[in-house]
């Protein structure tokens, strides 16, 4: 898995969807209403389309209009870090985003209490955040070894339900 096994902590908990779900800036509504028009079906995923209300709701900061969030459920057969990559592959493919993964997300991060991947991308003045995460890591984590090496990780995780989050959003201030 991108960032580690088993162990980082990262100071992750509650931090882990909010600080995924939130930095800003400044856009044109034009700009953000195309890139809202962009976002993937990602029911050939795999997933269906649910209302973020189902999620953790306490840890996704409000989205400020024009910017969207959707958000997904379902169990992929790829590993959440995986799906992550493939879905932010999938927006970058169709639009003119960059993928800034590593200027904005914290490291992948599996441990009982959360597991999620974050990544992102920039087209324009536009961000695109995409999370996934593990509704239910500790059922996942108390199944492995005490050392569990990257494929016992990636085989436990493999088809788990996931929760997905896909938004547009601000892009960061320098």
């Amino acid at each position: 898995m991108a960032g580690g096994a088993l162990g980082r902590v990262a100071t992750a908990s509650a931090m882990g969807l909010a600080l995924a779900a939130g930095l800003t800036a400044c856009t044109g509504d034009s700009q953000a209403e195309r890139a809202a028009d962009q976002l993937p079906d990602l029911t050939a995923e795999g997933l269906e389309q649910v209302d973020c209300d189902q999620f953790s709701a306490q840890n996704l900061e409000p989205i400020e209009d024009p910017y969207v969030r959707q958000c997904w459920t379902g169990s992929p057969e790829t590993p959440f870090v995986q799906e992550a990559d493939a879905i932010i592959g999938i927006i970058t493919a169709s639009t003119d985003a960059e993928e800034i993964t590593e200027f904005i997300c914290v490291d992948d991060v599996i441990i009982d209490t959360v597991a999620f991947a974050c990544r992102a991308a920039y087209d324009d003045e536009v961000m695109y955040r995409v999370v996934v995460s593990l509704p239910d890591p500790e059922s996942i984590v108390s199944g492995l070894p005490d050392a569990p090496t990257e494929e016992e990780i990636a085989e436990a995780v493999s088809g788990a339900p996931v929760q997905v989050v896909v938004q547009t959003e601000k892009t960061p201030e320098e």
